[in-house]
């Protein structure tokens, strides 16, 4: 299997950890700085190109085709730490469990914006009904059926849940809980690759108006009936045991398993509903 990573990245990119001739991948930069410091010898192919991440990834497949020759294709950001040991696994278990979208999950240092996403220690792997634009990964019959969606709209706010739509009902998605990795920036900080101040505005002398990722996101859901609702379906444990969300057995392990970011923020919920049901 030929597995291929294309990261958006600028000056601060923590992917040259990720090169190495023991890699069982590719990489490929699209850089959007203006002067690359890094080692461009080892890379699969260098694409440079102005612009937010879903825009520099429209333009890069839409002006090569040798990433037509690869069985899968992941698309992080340049703040991910991890190693070559870690990918090296992921892409293994991308196959062997023949997902058709999957992220590895995020470690207990990681910034974050889905709980759900967060590593459970339980389980080697959970369905989900979707990935975060953070780091996606595609097989091949997926990724010809989506990759056209990265021109929805600059920030690519409401594509992972766009995609899950487009596969149906019995698309393979999950979240391997066996590799994480760590987000290593806040949310939001790279503007979502669309500069820090990302306000909707209008130009003076451009008259264009600049949406913001969240007024983006309003137009996607909107033109496609979108529902940003995060689920867990089953999982499997590390026992190799399959279970359904639905089982008190998957509750538990998923309970006992969880970041414990997470578990606070259930119990405050918990709390919640329990003040509401009081009044």
């Amino acid at each position: 299997m030929k597995n291929l990573i294309v990261v958006r990245c600028g000056d601060n990119s923590l992917h040259e950890k990720w090169i190495s001739s023991e890699a069982n991948y590719d990489v490929v930069i699209s850089y959007f700085g203006n002067e690359p410091k890094f080692d461009l010898e080892n890379l699969r192919h260098f694409h440079s190109y102005k612009g937010s991440k879903w825009e520099g990834l429209n333009d890069f497949f839409q002006t090569n085709d040798f990433w037509r020759e690869y069985d899968a294709i992941w698309l992080p950001d340049d703040d991910i730490d991890t190693d070559v040991q870690s990918l090296n696994k992921f892409f293994e278990l991308f196959h062997e469990y023949q997902f058709d979208i999957a992220q590895p999950s995020l470690d207990e240092r990681s910034y974050f914006s889905w709980a759900i996403l967060l590593k459970n220690k339980n389980f080697k792997y959970r369905k989900t009904n979707f990935v975060e634009v953070m780091i996606p990964c595609f097989n091949k019959a997926t990724f010809n059926k989506i990759f056209h969606t990265f021109s929805e709209n600059k920030s690519g706010w409401g594509l992972d849940f766009l995609w899950p739509q487009i596969l149906g009902e019995q698309a393979n998605i999950a979240v391997i809980d066996e590799v994480a990795v760590f987000h290593t920036r806040p949310v939001g900080s790279a503007g979502s690759g669309m500069g820090k101040k990302n306000l909707s505005k209008k130009s003076w002398f451009t008259k264009n108006t600049v949406l913001s990722p969240l007024e983006e996101l309003k137009i996607i859901s909107k033109k496609y009936n979108l529902v940003q609702k995060e689920r867990c379906l089953s999982g499997i444990d590390m026992s190799g045991k399959y279970l359904d969300a639905a089982q008190v057995e998957f509750k538990q392990l998923y309970l006992a398993g969880c970041d414990l970011r997470l578990l606070e923020k259930l119990e405050i919920n918990f709390a919640l509903e329990n003040l509401e049901c009081k009044k």
